[in-house]
This record gives C-alpha cells, structure tokens and sequence, in this order.
C-alpha cells in the first residue's frame, strides 16, 4: 500500500511538472447574435461554480479561466476513471462580442486564439455571423468545434438539467433522437459546403480529419461537460507543440480600452505570451504608431461567486503569466487601440524592437493606398484587418481604413470622392457610431453610411448600392447620349422636298433619335438634323434597326444635298465616340456597335489627317 502510495504522489508530481511545461491554450467563443453564445459561458461558469471545491473558477477580464482541476471535475464523469488524463493547466475561454480582435496576430504570422467554439443554435443552423465566423477561422488557420446549442427545444426533448449529452440522449425517445439527428445532418450538410467534413463528437473516430458537433444546451447545462472533454481533448491532443511555456517579456493584445472611476484609462488585455508584472514598462498599438507606459497596477478579479459589488470585483497582483486576462493600469494608455498589441520591453533594446515590431503592424493596417475608394471604419485593428481583405478581394477600392467612430474628416473625404467617382463615395462602419459632427455633414451631402456589426453585411449592402448607383449614372449618361445610327432614305417615299425636308426611311443599324445631326454616307458631308420621326401618324423618339419612319430633316433639300436610296448616318463628334468606346461600348447592341464601327471608317476615309479618328 505505501508503494502505491509512494508511486501515485510521483505520478502526481511528474503531471504537474509536465503541467508547469505547458501554457493554458486560449479559446475563443463565437457565433451568430442570439444562438447563446454568453448564455453558454454562463451555464459553463454555472457548472464550474458548482464544482468549485475541486479548484473553482476566475473570470477574467471578457474571459474566464478553469484551471485543470475544474476541469477534471467538470469532465469527471465523462473521463472513465482516470482513463483520459489532461496534461495542459487548464482553459482561457475569450468571449469576442462582435470582433474578430483574438483571431489576429499578424506580425508573427500566428493567432492570439489557438482554438474555437463556434455555437450555432441547432434548429436556426448556419447564419451570416456563422459563416463570417467560420471564414476568419479559416484564414487564421484556427481548429474548431460546434456548439450545436439549444438541444431542449428539439420537439419532444426531455429536460435533463446538468447531465452530460451523452446521458441525455438516451432518454429521450426515438422520434426525438430522430429529429436532433436531422438537424445535426442539416448543419454536417453546411459544413460540408465548405469543405469541412464533421460527425456529432460521439460519433468520430479521428478528429484530425472531422469537425466535432457538440449538442448542448446553454438553459439546461445539457451537453456542457461534452463540449468541457472535447476542448480540452482536441486542445490537449493538437495543440501542445504550440502551447510552450514562457517566463519571458509578455507579449498580450488589447480587449478593450475602458475608463475606470479614480484609474483614468485602463487596458483589458488577453496575455498570450510571457510574464507581465507591476512595475513593467510596456509598448502598445496607439493612434499614431506605438506608446509607451508603465504599469502602475495589475488587477486580476476575484472568483466568479464573489464578484457581486463592482468596486470590489478586482484584486491587486505583482505578476501574471500567460494564458490570462489582466486590467492594466497606468498613465499614457488614453489613445491605446482595441485589437493592438501590448508588450514588456524593459531595456532600450526590448523597447526599440517592440516599437518597430508594433509600428510595423500598425501602419500595415491603417492604409491610404488607393486616390479614390471607399472609407472604411472599425472599432478593432483585428476587425479593421479582416474588412480590408474581405474588400481588397472584392476588388473594391479603399482609400482610409481606420480605427474608431466616424468623424467630420471621414465625411469630407467622402465628399471629395464623390466629385469624380460617385459609385465610391461610401462610408462604410464596423461596430463603430458616427459623431454628431459628422452625421450633420453626411446628411447635408448625402453620403451613403453602411453600419453593421456583420462584416458580410456591410459587403453586400454596399455592393448591392455601387451597383444600383453604376446602373443609375448610367443611365441618366445614356439617356441624353445620341447614339450611333445608320439609315437610307426609301425610293418613292419622298414627301416634301424641303423646309424640312420629309422622307421615309428605314433604319439599316443603331438608331435614330429627334436632334440628332447626320452626314452622307458616300463624302461624309453635313447635310442637317432629324427634327421629328413619326410611325403611323404618331411622334416617337426613337427608330431603331429594321423600322420604317417618316422624318423631317431640317437643312438639305431632296434631290441636291440627299437622294433617294442614299445612305445616311448619325454625325457623332469624336470626343463622344470616345467617350462611348471608353464608357459604354458594352452597353451598345451588337447592330449600334457595326453602325459606330461604321462611322468610324467613313470619318477615317476622309483625309489622311482622320487616319487615327476615333481611337
């Protein structure tokens, strides 16, 4: 007895020193507005709160930490009597309300997020923050998992409070199996679409090749300590070559930005990296470039079951380590940017290398590189990130992208845009408002404001307006552009020879329109206007090819200007034809393109001074 005693202490002590080795991985949580995101971080602290004694729980600055023990606690049942042992310390869990801040870290080419939970209500399925979800997921390179939540409201489901899914499900009928199993193929076929195969958890035999759907519900605590084994499993089995500890400089990003009673502004900031301890001097994303500061005080708060008072919610430490969530306190933080980075640098050396490696990534993402485009405003530099690319790919022009509300300057910029190109002269705003100033100056030039905290959204709704908007301005262009048109008069139809002139026609190719000047088709020479076509006793402005119209041409006299059977075109000047070739060649009919290409020859045949007319 006292060797096996003996040898389970060792047992004990080499999985803590394997655990000391191993940084806790940070997984962040996200989803479509309403399919219980929060409500799943809550019934997740519910249930750690329950199992405090084994370790409890911290919530953390936007996020909340389970050491190893709650964990095991949590997952105890599922975890067959020692069977699975979990050698990381434990899980940062980070709520992303509305940005895409922890999915950057561009400088280094890796992510803040080393892994997600993307939670969909199971009987909605996929939904536009979803897929925006999943699409920055996949340019991060991010392993994730389904949440696939609010199981209790599957017809006919049987309320289990607090047991584990694989519990509930067997007893729940067979119709109501059937159903679940309906909607987790409906969201297996989604996945699917984008080249993601996935299984319900049970159901997987190797995770490196399916997506894991977890059936939870956040109001019954249903399936909550499925989704506990499954994170901690794939983050146990695939991360742990990236999960190395550091006791080195901290490297963190900014959550938030937030003005505290009696601190003045203050850093929420996710550590990622390292040690960030009191009295550290740090260089962080600002407006302008990189800042500098010291840290006055570093606020951790207190366990989830204790934070009621909010004057009493923080607790003052000397130090932390990576992976956690930290308030940070100190003077010169006022103009810090949310989704920037934050680094210890100590020496002039540490400093020197932290500024260029901020500024780097700063001034890579605050672009004024096109003379014409849209503005561009969001609330993160990692939001900011992912609208510039989601654009540039849709080959839309950006002329400022931008952290913070939309301002007087933004507006004005817009305005000068919209002078030479009106199809760009948009703002376009991510999670961000619009200050009073500038509303006024957008109202008074109406300038198109997109606002949404769905970057797809902001996509479509503006592309679906530069569409409108081309269609538009080139229409109100086409409908007072005289167009290329080929005619001859018709033998016998002569009926006045002039003051004007009256003849029946037939239009060979393009169109006629009232105005419209014309030359002879044989020299090239001016011979008057249409001044009106008439069909069956009736005025129209327009012929087009194959009609036959009566006209009066004011200018020439039949017999001596114009004959019978002559050929007659539209005499556009050169500059419109231009225009037209440069414009609008697509939107001529195949007949107006021959007719223009016609006159073009014609022009050209003229003189050896034409011989470039029209190019």
């Amino acid at each position: 007895m006292a060797e096996k005693k003996q040898d389970s202490q060792k047992s004990e002590k080499t999985v803590v020193a394997e655990t000391k080795r191993v940084k806790a991985p940070i997984a962040v949580i996200l989803g479509h507005i309403d399919h219980g995101k929060t409500s799943i971080l809550d019934a997740v602290r519910g249930t750690a709160v329950q199992a405090r004694e084994a370790g409890g729980i911290t919530q953390q600055i936007g996020a909340s930490y389970f050491p190893i023990e709650t964990i095991n606690e949590i997952c105890g049942p599922l975890m067959g009597k020692g069977s699975i042992k979990l050698k990381i310390p434990g899980i940062l869990i980070v709520d992303t309300p509305g940005h895409a801040a922890f999915l950057n870290l561009r400088t280094r080419g890796a992510s803040v997020a080393d892994i997600a939970i993307v939670v969909v209500d199971v009987l909605s399925g996929f939904q536009p923050q979803t897929f925006e979800s999943l699409r920055l997921l996949k340019q991060r390179k991010i392993p994730f998992l389904i949440a696939a939540n609010k199981i209790d409201r599957v017809p006919g489901w049987k309320k289990q409070e607090g047991k584990p899914f694989m519990e509930s499900i067997k007893l729940q009928t067979v119709d109501t199996q059937t159903a679940l199993d309906k909607y987790i193929y409906e969201l297996m076929g989604e996945l699917s679409k984008l080249k993601y195969p996935s299984d319900r958890y049970d159901r997987i035999r190797n995770y490196t090749e399916n997506v894991a759907i977890v059936p939870t519900s956040a109001k019954t605590r249903e399936g909550i300590q499925d989704l506990f084994l499954v994170l901690s499993g794939l983050a146990q089995q695939f991360l742990m070559k990236k999960l190395v500890y550091s006791e080195g400089p901290g490297v963190g990003t900014i959550l938030e930005v937030t003005e505290e009673a009696g601190m003045g502004t203050t850093l929420n900031v996710i550590v990622h990296k390292g040690t960030f301890s009191k009295n550290d001097h740090i260089v962080f994303g600002a407006k302008n470039g990189a800042a500098e500061a010291k840290i006055r005080a570093l606020l951790s708060p207190k366990p989830l079951d204790e934070i009621r008072d909010p004057r009493e919610k923080f607790n003052s430490v000397e130090m932390v380590h990576a992976a956690a969530g930290i308030k940070i306190v100190g003077s010169g933080l006022n103009d810090a940017l949310a989704g920037a980075p934050v680094m210890v640098a100590n020496t002039p050396e540490e400093i020197s290398n932290a500024r260029s490696l901020i500024e780097q990534e700063i001034s890579g993402i605050k672009i004024e590189t096109d003379k014409e485009g849209i503005i561009l405003k969001a609330d993160t530099l990692g939001a900011l990130e992912a609208l510039v690319k989601e654009f540039k790919e849709r080959n839309i022009p950006i002329k400022i992208a931008d952290i913070g509300d939309v301002n007087k300057g933004n507006v004005m910029d817009a305005i000068i845009v919209k002078e030479s190109t009106p199809a760009l002269a948009a703002i376009v705003a991510f999670n961000v408002g619009i200050l009073p100033d500038a509303q006024e100056e957008l109202e008074v030039n109406a300038i198109p404001f997109f606002q949404s905290d769905i970057i797809y959204t902001l996509l479509d709704e503006y592309e679906h307006w530069k569409i409108e908007t081309e269609n538009r301005l080139k229409a109100e262009s086409l409908k007072d552009l005289i167009f290329p048109g080929k005619f001859k008069i018709l033998p016998g139809m002569v009926f006045r020879q002039s003051k004007p002139a009256i003849v029946g026609v037939e239009v060979l190719a393009g169109r006629i329109t009232p105005r419209a000047p014309i030359i002879r088709g044989t020299d090239g020479k001016k011979c008057g206007y249409i001044q009106q076509i008439q069909e069956n006793n009736q005025s129209i402005q327009e012929a087009r090819k194959g009609k036959q119209v009566a006209i009066s041409i004011r200018g020439p006299t039949v017999g001596r200007q114009i004959t019978e059977d002559m050929e007659l075109f539209v005499d556009l000047p050169e500059s419109l034809v231009r225009r037209i070739k440069e414009k609008f060649y697509d939107e001529l009919t195949t007949d107006e393109q021959e007719a223009l290409e016609a006159l073009i020859q014609l022009k050209r045949s003229l003189s050896e001074d034409n011989k470039y007319w029209g190019y």
